[in-house]
C-alpha cells in the first residue's frame, strides 16, 4: 500500500481514524505492518503490501494460485479475454470504457477508488487515464495477489494500493475520494450498501461511475440473479437505489442489447437477452 493513502483510510465498522505501526517499508510503500481500532478494539494486517480488512485474507492454496497465474497469463496480460466477446460485444465495450473513463479525474494530486476490481480488466484503463493515486479494492485477498502479480508484469503497479475488504463496508475516511468507479461490479449480490459507500467516501462534486448487466423480467438470468440477491437487474431498481443513495442527475446509458453466446456460464444464461449499461452522477 502507498504511504500516501494510509491518511484515507478508516475502521470500516466506526469509521474512526485507525492507529498504524509499520514493519517494513520502502520510500513510498508500506509492505507489511498493522492498523488498529482502538473504538471497536480490531486490528488488520498489511501484508505482502496488501492491507486486509477481512478476516479471510489467509494465504491460498497452491491450486488456487496456479488456477489464477493461468488465467493471468493466458487471458489478462495479453488481453486475449476480449476474443470471447462478438465483434459488435467488442466495439459496445469499447464506448462504454470510453463513457465510464471521461468521469475519472485526471488531476496527479487526485485520488481514484475502484472497487469489486477483479483481475484488473478495467483497473489497467483507468492507470492509464488518471494521473495520481489510485486504489483497488477487492474482496478476494487470493485475487488481490494476483492482481498485484499482473500490475507488476505490466509495470502499472507504482499509483496503485491494493486494498482487501468488502465494498459494502469500505475501510475509508468520508470525502476523500475525487472520483469512485466499479466496472460490473454491481453485477455482484447485494450491491445497495456499496453504493451508499461509495457515496460516502466520494468528496463533493466528485463523480461515481459504474457498469451492469440488465435482464428481461422473467427470464432464466433474472430468476436466477434475483435469487443469488443481485440487486440491478433492470434500469428502474438501480434508478431507484441510486436515489435512496442520495444521488440526483443519474445519467443511465445502454451500451449492447443482444443474446449471451457463452457456454457454461452460470450468469447471463446462455441465449438470454441481456443488455450493458452504465451510470454516472457528480456527488
Amino acid at each position: 500500500m502507498k504511504v500516501k493513502i494510509l491518511n484515507q483510510l478508516a475502521c470500516p465498522t466506526c469509521h474512526r481514524t485507525l492507529k498504524f505501526s509499520i514493519h517494513k517499508k520502502t520510500r513510498e510503500r508500506i509492505l507489511d505492518g498493522e492498523l488498529r481500532c482502538e473504538i471497536c478494539n480490531k486490528k488488520f494486517p498489511i501484508k505482502n503490501g496488501i492491507t486486509c480488512f477481512i478476516s479471510s485474507c489467509k494465504k491460498p492454496t497452491k491450486r488456487t494460485v496456479q488456477n489464477l497465474r493461468k488465467t493471468t497469463l493466458a487471458q489478462e496480460i495479453p488481453k486475449k479475454w476480449i476474443l470471447l466477446f462478438s465483434r459488435e460485444e467488442r466495439k459496445a465495450l469499447r464506448k462504454e470504457w470510453q463513457w465510464m473513463l471521461s468521469s475519472i479525474k485526471r488531476s496527479k494530486n487526485s485520488v481514484h477508488l475502484d472497487f469489486a476490481t477483479g483481475t484488473g480488466r478495467f483497473l489497467r484503463n483507468i492507470i492509464s487515464v488518471a494521473k495520481g493515486e489510485i486504489v483497488a479494492l477487492e474482496h478476494s485477498y487470493s485475487i488481490c495477489l494476483e492482481l498485484q502479480y499482473f500490475l507488476k508484469k505490466i509495470k502499472k503497479y507504482s499509483r496503485v494500493s491494493i486494498i482487501c475488504a468488502d465494498a459494502r463496508s469500505m475501510p475509508f475516511k468520508n470525502g476523500v475520494f475525487d472520483s469512485v468507479s466499479s466496472w460490473h461490479g454491481l453485477n455482484e449480490p447485494k450491491m445497495k450498501e456499496a453504493i451508499k459507500e461509495a457515496i460516502r467516501v466520494l468528496k463533493k462534486e466528485g463523480y461515481f461511475v459504474a457498469s451492469g448487466i440488465h435482464y428481461r423480467k422473467g427470464s432464466k438470468s433474472f430468476l436466477r440473479a434475483k435469487k443469488h440477491n443481485i440487486n440491478f437487474l433492470t434500469k428502474e431498481m438501480i434508478v431507484s437505489a441510486l436515489k435512496n443513495a442520495g444521488i440526483c442527475n443519474i445519467e443511465h446509458k445502454i451500451f449492447f442489447e443482444g443474446r449471451w453466446n457463452e457456454k457454461g456460464d452460470y450468469l447471463p444464461v446462455l441465449n438470454d437477452w441481456y443488455i450493458s449499461y452504465a451510470v454516472r452522477n457528480r456527488k
